[in-house]
């Protein structure tokens, strides 16, 4: 394998974790002023991503428990960002939908990334774009699997420490 190649290899893990530090900070500065917490914005990403969801879903997909979910839940109703709606096939279930209308302050925060993306999508070929597709999902898959190994890791310590 070149040095070169190395080189490059380091430079770009490098800035992955530059970025998603400043991805990170950036997210705080628009929670804080959207007068909203990260856990509470991140409960928006998914449900702006993939549309309405359960509560249960929401603790799945962030591994928040579902008391905390509950809470983070209610928070967004009081804030106006998001609702409650009960499933009209089945009333025993409740679905968290977005009011659009309260976030679409938060795309104007955002409107600079999607021109710059834009932008990028005109620049790469398809072939570059499955690259980085590989290697953002890759990456992406290995933390949710971590994070949810460790998760039930604390879970079962939670539990032995709690028996004792």
């Amino acid at each position: 394998m070149s040095r070169r190649k190395r080189q490059l290899w380091e430079r770009l893990l490098n800035e992955v974790r530059a970025s998603q530090n400043a991805t990170d900070r950036f997210d705080q500065a628009v929670s804080d002023a959207m007068g909203m917490n990260r856990t509470d914005m991140r409960l928006v990403d998914h449900l702006e991503r993939e549309g309405r969801l359960t509560a249960g879903e929401l603790a799945q997909r962030t591994g928040l428990t579902t008391g905390a979910i509950t809470t983070a839940i209610d928070r967004l109703e009081r804030a106006g960002f998001a609702h409650r709606v009960r499933d009209l096939d089945d009333r025993r279930r409740v679905y968290v939908e977005l009011d659009h209308a309260a976030l679409s302050a938060a795309g104007d925060f955002y409107s600079e990334h999607a021109e710059m993306g834009e932008a990028l999508y005109h620049r790469y070929t398809e072939e570059q774009v499955q690259l980085l597709l590989e290697f953002v999902s890759r990456g992406r898959e290995l933390n949710e699997r971590r994070a949810a190994e460790l998760e039930a890791e604390l879970a079962g310590r939670a539990r032995r420490d709690a028996a004792r």
